[in-house]
């Protein structure tokens, strides 16, 4: 228990000291330029292998309670598709990835692993239909901290 609430303080620490990202233009259209202060896991966020692995990450540590695939059962909600951007639209990389490792399971048996948890997320995003890049989940918190987890764009 001491571990867990640690691991939340020194998380939150983290959030709190880390320093804004410096607003960048993206091109929403050539004919319409949107204001979009932070990277979004639409640029390629995940690879492919790390998804696969997830897969099966997934289904020993989450499969229990959310299904094997991650579709939600009696006890556990759905983790994929709308469930995942209704949860969680509008915030950072990081927050579903702190929340994983400090919440989850529900009864605090076990502490999920950074690795295994970006594995997760990222079979998570790919369930979603957000688009693999090359590179695995940053384990770079400031980057993860400026991620922005947004539903698709129109």
């Amino acid at each position: 228990m001491r571990i867990h609430m640690f691991t939340r303080a020194a998380l939150m620490t983290a959030l709190l000291l880390t320093p804004l990202a410096a607003p960048a233009q993206t091109t929403a259209s050539p004919a319409e330029t949107r204001y979009q202060p932070f990277p979004t896991i639409w640029s390629g966020v995940y690879a492919n292998e790390e998804a696969d692995r997830g897969q099966q990450t997934a289904a020993r540590l989450c499969g229990r309670c959310h299904g094997p695939d991650l579709r939600g059962t009696s006890q556990a909600p759905r983790l994929t598709g709308a469930a995942f951007f209704d949860r969680w639209h509008d915030l950072m990389m990081l927050d579903v990835i702190a929340w994983i490792q400090s919440a989850m399971p529900g009864n605090h048996a076990f502490f999920v692993p950074a690795k295994e948890t970006r594995e997760v997320v990222a079979y998570m995003l790919r369930e979603s239909g957000v688009p693999a890049g090359r590179e695995p989940i940053s384990t770079d918190m400031d980057v993860l901290s400026h991620l922005l987890i947004l539903r698709k764009p129109n």
